[in-house]
């Protein structure tokens, strides 16, 4: 419901108390008019993120959001498209009508809306999140050749990674035949440098926190562009 702060929209976005990075990422990208109203959630037990998530979406009621984003990229689990949709489902019963985003479902949006084919993903912890995230999106139509990691250990490590790690990350996997550059975990924070990195290898990038933002403000009818992070927030369309 919008406010004397959000007049245009109130967004309540879930993200891990162990992340310094997403917090200030979504104020960077906030619009003129919208208010972001941040909410924490353990991910000590990374097993147990999605039932920690949902403990919490009641309590964004209380901010009268119009829409309520649940951040963090479950593909990186042991996860199916089946799964994703009975969490959906469980989210939505949560968030009593109030429309909700996740950061799963945004991805899979936003790669559909830029068109991609052929995807090289770069997920920040280990190489086993990646693959788990190349057999997700592999099962939704995408082909997934290449993935990498940044080797952290710790989530609330994270802080500390650069551009420049990320940068180096996707050199690895930048091939001709991949026409798509993606980055789950929000947990890395790189939405600052989605221009340069996608000026640098040619092709368009998918940051999740990007991603989710932007398919939340399509979701609440905010379709104006949004300059200065990549080419996918400048798209005013989705493609579900």
């Amino acid at each position: 419901m919008p406010d004397r702060f959000g007049p245009r929209g109130v967004v309540a976005v879930l993200i891990p108390v162990q992340n310094a990075n997403m917090q200030p990422e979504y104020a960077l990208m906030r619009p003129e008019g919208i208010s972001n109203q941040m909410y924490r959630f353990d991910i000590s037990a990374h097993d147990k993120a999605p039932e920690a998530v949902l403990r919490v979406v009641p309590d964004t009621l209380l901010c009268w959001p119009d829409v309520i984003i649940g951040g963090n990229s479950l593909e990186m689990g042991a996860w199916s498209n089946a799964q994703q949709a009975e969490y959906r489902t469980a989210f939505e019963g949560r968030a009593n009508g109030v429309p909700v985003v996740l950061a799963t479902d945004a991805t899979a949006a936003a790669l559909r809306t830029i068109g991609a084919r052929r995807i090289a993903v770069l997920s920040p912890m280990s190489p086993e999140h990646s693959e788990r995230v190349k057999s997700y999106y592999t099962d939704q139509g995408f082909e997934m050749p290449y993935g990498t990691s940044l080797m952290v250990e710790k989530s609330e490590d994270l802080i500390n990674m650069t551009a420049d790690d990320a940068i180096a990350a996707f050199e690895r996997i930048n091939t001709d035949d991949v026409d798509t550059l993606l980055h789950v975990g929000g947990g890395l924070g790189i939405v600052s440098h989605i221009e340069a990195i996608e000026a640098r290898f040619g092709k368009p990038l998918v940051s999740v926190n990007a991603a989710t933002y932007w398919y939340a403000l399509r979701k609440i009818g905010m379709t104006d562009p949004m300059p200065g992070f990549g080419q996918l927030l400048m798209r005013t369309d989705v493609t579900e």
